[in-house]
């Protein structure tokens, strides 16, 4: 009888508490979703701290990089830079001419033919400057002589090729030249096959004196 009560009560329990029970496995089941999606964002915020982080340092690595590769607008200013720094150095600058630029992969150089005299205190100073400076040059091509007629400030003439280097523009709205065979400006007309070219215009007669 006792086993009679206790399963009678066992299938009430069951029949009134399977829509609790129901409820509270979807609710336990949502809970999982919830805490799972908690986890995916907080590694995709982690990842983000990562990426911002690297992207701030990266940052600041090409703003020194940028000291030591000037754009193609502020080479003017590095020249005259490099000329004051001869003038500093009490060398007395014969010649100061830039050639055209050169280019090797996304590297622009601008060379300058520079002939200089002074005493070897001077020079040595100079290219002592030159190696200190934030800037990346380069001299080549050196040529030393000793002048005939000396003073205190010039007992050497020197002649040397200084490249100063910058970043290539990349001009990405630049739009190339028109090839050949591409196709005229919208509007106009095709020339006629075998049309001959339009005649010059007759030259003035000359005036009749007064």
């Amino acid at each position: 009888m006792l086993c009679l009560g206790a399963l009678l009560w066992a299938g009430v329990w069951y029949f009134f508490t399977s829509e609790t029970r129901a409820e509270t496995a979807k609710i336990s089941d949502e809970v999982a979703q919830l805490q799972q999606q908690n986890e995916n964002a907080r590694l995709a915020t982690s990842h983000i701290n990562e990426f911002r982080a690297l992207f701030a340092t990266k940052t600041a690595e090409y703003d020194e990089l940028k000291v030591l590769l000037p754009e193609q607008r502020e080479i003017t200013n590095v020249l005259q830079g490099l000329q004051d720094t001869a003038n500093s150095s009490k060398l007395i600058v014969m010649r100061f001419s830039p050639r055209d630029d050169t280019q090797q992969n996304d590297i622009m150089a601008k060379p300058v033919e520079v002939e200089v005299d002074s005493n070897f205190a001077n020079l040595k100073s100079f290219f002592e400057q030159m190696a200190k400076l934030p800037r990346i040059v380069s001299i080549t091509d050196f040529k030393l002589n000793q002048l005939d007629k000396q003073t205190a400030n010039k007992t050497l003439h020197a002649q040397f090729l200084l490249s100063a280097y910058y970043a290539a523009p990349t001009d990405l709205n630049a739009k190339p030249g028109a090839k050949p065979g591409a196709p005229g400006a919208p509007g106009a007309k095709p020339a006629a096959p075998g049309a001959a070219a339009p005649a010059a215009a007759p030259a003035a007669a000359p005036a009749k004196p007064a």
